[in-house]
This record gives structure tokens, C-alpha cells and sequence, in this order.
């Protein structure tokens, strides 16, 4: 069972990377399109409410409550679950249609909650106008995320997990074809921050049209696992009020969790807006987010395929009442996906700079991205505790336990809010820095998050033999540090006889570095005895002889 769930996260992995892969593509792209001042972030704001929209909405409980229903059914009904399926995706749709509907009915009063008091002056009225439009453009792409989610649980559940994570490259390959139309069109530069209608089209429709393509992808993968999609309406005797009623607990939770963000946002967006310096100098909302994303990379390749594929099998463990083993699942997920998070979080740590120059240094962003790597260096110390808080909440979910991770994350939030205001007002005299802020905050958040995480589960999943992580995740540590102290140190001696910089030599450093730091980490692992480092490097090892 265990070489089912790496070889199904394998799958969901390679998708993964490609997809990654081209959405670092559309940030390069855009970054040098638009460049990395208030221009970039007016964008940024108005393309992150959708996403942020759905999950408050609706995603909560497609991406958490779903998978163990629809496992349930698929285990107890006599068709398998295809009528628990049509109903649960009509009403799915509908709910998505209605939601989105008002959502763009009510798009000036959401623009104007996530504006911060800088841009609220009469003499910012033309940026004001130019996030509303971009609101309005984007915000259809609440059902189309939705819909992805809703046909993508339905295939997680039969165990189809590949398509989900191939699909978002199609996504990625019609916002990039934008964007480039776009730098041929208008040409390329961050100032003024404002945009004409004709660009704002271009770049708003393009992305939104990304997301529908992105759904229209999965869908045909309904029929090839057996459940074609009907549209069947009624929710009588289907057990989806037993779905409803976990769906409270996770509904709350994602709206504590989207509180944070608005505020998150509030105050990057303002570290942008609300200084004088040149644009140049600024670490705001679009260094923010695309700091995140550079750490969500190992997140969604690695930790993200993992808890996907396991949480079906922790369901059924769960719904057996076989709590033993579910704990062994958990804790043997989190080890084998800490044995790449944890060198990829050093990694950041130690090469920020290049990362950043090689992903975003480009066209109106060149020489613009120290900030950006000082707020990647604060993520980068979040990655692990976020990585293991992830498959924590993972490990809730499979008892159908929503209400303590809501609980939970009442706290976490709190914590975060209050840590990133403190943050900000540090650093009130510098505003450049209120990104480098925000990810310090919330670094520490998910320090205190999985420590308060881990108590709360003891209680649901005792302790046992054999099913710890603690101590592999230090050596873990200990090897992953060493080795980027090595490819740093490398690093510095080659700076000392040459003169490199832009991307393209950030690129040659990066390889130089990846080259030093990964014999020492797996070195420093078979000394150590660490079995999820080895095995990994064993599974690699023999598919590339066989090849």
C-alpha cells in the first residue's frame, strides 16, 4: 500500500513540476511585462480574490469534506457511488453559479475590502478604477476553480489523481500567451501603474479564460473512470446533509483563514502604495506572493501528492475504526515528504537571491528583486512546520473531524494577524520592507500552529511505535543544513574571482549549487540513517537504470 501511495504521488508529482514550471513562466513573464511596483500588484490583488473567494465560499469543503464522502459511497451504495456523484456535482454547480452571480453583482464593495487606506485618497481614484475592472473581469473564475475542485475530488476518489495536477498546464499556457500578447501589443514597463481598458482585457479575460480551459481539460476523465457526468437534482436520502453539516466546521475555518489574507494583503498591497521611494526598492504584494509561490513549489510537488494520496486510504483506515494505522500512514507520509522539503527549505534559504533572479528578474523587473529574496529567505524558515501542519489537518479530516481544525485555526489566525500588524508597524519608518514583514509573521505562525496542532491530535491518534517523525525530521535538518552551507560556501568563493549576475548566471549558480549541496545531504543521510532519504534515492536510482 505504501508503494501505491508514492507511486500515485509520482504521477500527481510530474504534473505537478510541469505545471510549476510553467507558472514560474507567466511570473517571469509578467514581472517583465508589468515589472514588480504598485502596476504589478494592482493585478496581483484582483487575480488572487477569486481564488481567495472560492475558498471561502465553497472550498473548504470541496477540497477537505468531499473525498471522504465520496470514498464512503463508493465503499457502501451498489452502483458505486454514481448517484451520490451526479447530485453531489449538479448541486455543486449550482451553488458555484449562484455564488459567482453575486459575487460580480457585489464586486465594488469586494475591490474596495481589500484596498488599503493609501489607495482610498481622492487622488488614487484612477487606481482604484483600475483594481474594480480587473475584480470584475476575474471574478467569473470563482466557478470555473470551483468546478475544477468538484470533478477533481470525484477522480481523487477513485484514485485517479493525475489528471488533477496535469490539467492546471493548460491553465498556464493560455495566461502566459496572454501576457505575451500583451508585452507585443503594449510593450513592456511598470510605469504609470494605472492600465488602459484594452489592456486590462487582455490581461484579465486571459486569465480567467486560463481557469475554464483548466476545467474543460478534466472533464472527460469522468467518463474514463466510469461516472459521466449527468445532471441529476435533489438531495433527499443521498447523506449529503451529513456533508453539510461537516461543511459548517470547515466553511468557518476557511473563513478565519481568509480574514488573514485580507489583511495580509491590506498590508502588503500598502507597502507599495503608501511609500514614496521608487517602485524599485518595494517589497509589496506581488514580491509576496511570488516569494509564496517559490515555496509552494516542494508544497504542492511533494507534500500536497502525498496527503492526496494518502488521505483516501486514511478515510477508509479511519471509517474502519483501524486508528493504529492511520497514525502510521500520517506519520510515514510526513517523513517521506520531509525528506525533500526540508533540503528544499534550506535551499531557499541559502540561494534566495539567485532563485529570485532566475524566476522574476527580467524586462521592466531587472534589478528589482532583493526585496523579493529577503521575503523568500523569511518564508523559507515557515516550509517545514507549514508542510507538517498540512498533513496534521489531513489527519483530522479523515475522521470527518472538521470542528477542531476550525478551532484550531481560530488561533493560528489570531496568532498571524496580530504577529504581521506587530511586524509592519516595526517597520512602520520603511514601508519597502512590510513583505519581508508579512513572511516573517507568518513563518512563526505555523511554528506555533503545528505545536498547538500536535497536542490537539494526541488526543484523536495516540501515540505509536515506530509512527514518530520528530527525530528523522532533525537529522533531516542537521544533513540539509550542512549541505547548503557547503553550496553556499561554493557560491561565495565564486563570487570572489568572478562578477556574475542576471538570470541567466543565476541559473549556472543555482546548478552549481544544487550540485554541491545534494551529495552532502544524502551523504550526511546514510550516515545518519535516514530511511526516507535513502529509499528515495534507491527508487530514484533503480527507474533511471531500468530507463
Amino acid at each position: 500500500m505504501a508503494d501505491r501511495t508514492l507511486q500515485s504521488a509520482a504521477v500527481m508529482a510530474a504534473g505537478t513540476v510541469l505545471s510549476r514550471l510553467l507558472g514560474f513562466v507567466r511570473i517571469s513573464l509578467l514581472a517583465a511585462a508589468i515589472g514588480v511596483g504598485l502596476r504589478a500588484d494592482i493585478f496581483t490583488v484582483a487575480n488572487t480574490i477569486p481564488n481567495s473567494l472560492y475558498i471561502l465560499l465553497a472550498g473548504g469543503v470541496f477540497n477537505t469534506v468531499l473525498v471522504p464522502q465520496l470514498v464512503r459511497a463508493i465503499k457502501e451504495h451498489d452502483d458505486g457511488g454514481r448517484d451520490f456523484t451526479n447530485r453531489l456535482l449538479t448541486a455543486g454547480f449550482v451553488v458555484l453559479a449562484v455564488l459567482t452571480t453575486a459575487c460580480v453583482l457585489l464586486a465594488p464593495f469586494i475591490a474596495n475590502l481589500y484596498m488599503p487606506d493609501e489607495l482610498q485618497q481622492a487622488s488614487r481614484a484612477a487606481e482604484r478604477a483600475d483594481i474594480l475592472f480587473f475584480v470584475q473581469l476575474c471574478l467569473p473564475q470563482i466557478f470555473f476553480y470551483g468546478a475544477f475542485v468538484l470533478v477533481g475530488q470525484v477522480l481523487n476518489a477513485n484514485r485517479r489523481f493525475g489528471p488533477m495536477m496535469w490539467a492546471p498546464i493548460a491553465n498556464n499556457i493560455v495566461a502566459c500567451l496572454s501576457i505575451v500578447a500583451f508585452m507585443l501589443i503594449y510593450g513592456v514597463g511598470g510605469e504609470p501603474a494605472t492600465y488602459t481598458q484594452s489592456e486590462q482585457l487582455l490581461l484579465g479575460l486571459g486569465h480567467t479564460l486560463g481557469i475554464a480551459v483548466q476545467l474543460l481539460v478534466l472533464l472527460p476523465y469522468l467518463s474514463a473512470i466510469g461516472h459521466p457526468y449527468r445532471p441529476k437534482f435533489g438531495l433527499r436520502n443521498t447523506g449529503l446533509g451529513r456533508t453539510a453539516k461537516l461543511g459548517v466546521w470547515t466553511l468557518l475555518f476557511v473563513a478565519v483563514n481568509q480574514v488573514t489574507l485580507v489583511v495580509v494583503t491590506k498590508l502588503a498591497l500598502a507597502g507599495t502604495a503608501g511609500t514614496e521611494v521608487e517602485s524599485a526598492a518595494k517589497a509589496g504584494l506581488f514580491a509576496y506572493t511570488t516569494a509564496m509561490l517559490i515555496i509552494l513549489v516542494p508544497h504542492g510537488i511533494v507534500t500536497v501528492s502525498l496527503a492526496t494520496a494518502a488521505l483516501p486510504q486514511m478515510s477508509s483506515l479511519a471509517a474502519d475504526k483501524d486508528v493504529t494505522e492511520v497514525a502510521r500512514v500520517s506519520a510515514r507520509s510526513i517523513r517521506q515528504t520531509l525528506a525533500i522539503v526540508v533540503p528544499a527549505a534550506a535551499a531557499m534559504l541559502a540561494f534566495a537571491e539567485p532563485i529570485t533572479s532566475v524566476i522574476a528578474e527580467y524586462g521592466a523587473a531587472k534589478g528589482k528583486t532583493e526585496l523579493m529574496a529577503y521575503t523568500l529567505m523569511a518564508l523559507a524558515l515557515g516550509l517545514v512546520p507549514f508542510t507538517v501542519q498540512y498533513f496534521q489537518l489531513r489527519t483530522f479530516y479523515a475522521f470527518e473531524d472538521t470542528r477542531t481544525p476550525f478551532l484550531l485555526q481560530v488561533g493560528i489566525a489570531t496568532f498571524n494577524i496580530t504577529a504581521a500588524l506587530v511586524g509592519v508597524r516595526m517597520i512602520l519608518t520603511d514601508l519597502r520592507y512590510s513583505g519581508v514583514a508579512l513572511a516573517a509573521a507568518w513563518s512563526l505562525t505555523y511554528l506555533v500552529g503545528v505545536l498547538l496542532s500536535r497536542v490537539a491530535l494526541s488526543r484523536r491518534v495516540p501515540h505509536v511505535h515506530g509512527a514518530g517523525f520528530a527525530l528523522p525530521m532533525l537529522a533531516m535538518m542537521i544533513a540539509a543544513a550542512v549541505g547548503a552551507a557547503v553550496g553556499w560556501g561554493g557560491l561565495y568563493l565564486l563570487g570572489m574571482v568572478t562578477n556574475w549576475s542576471g538570470p541567466l548566471t543565476s541559473a549556472v549558480k543555482l546548478a552549481i549549487a544544487g550540485l554541491l549541496m545534494l551529495p552532502v545531504y544524502v551523504g550526511l543521510a546514510r550516515v545518519l540513517r535516514i530511511h526516507e532519504v535513502t529509499d528515495l534515492v534507491t527508487m530514484v536510482t533503480s527507474r533511471l537504470r531500468r530507463r
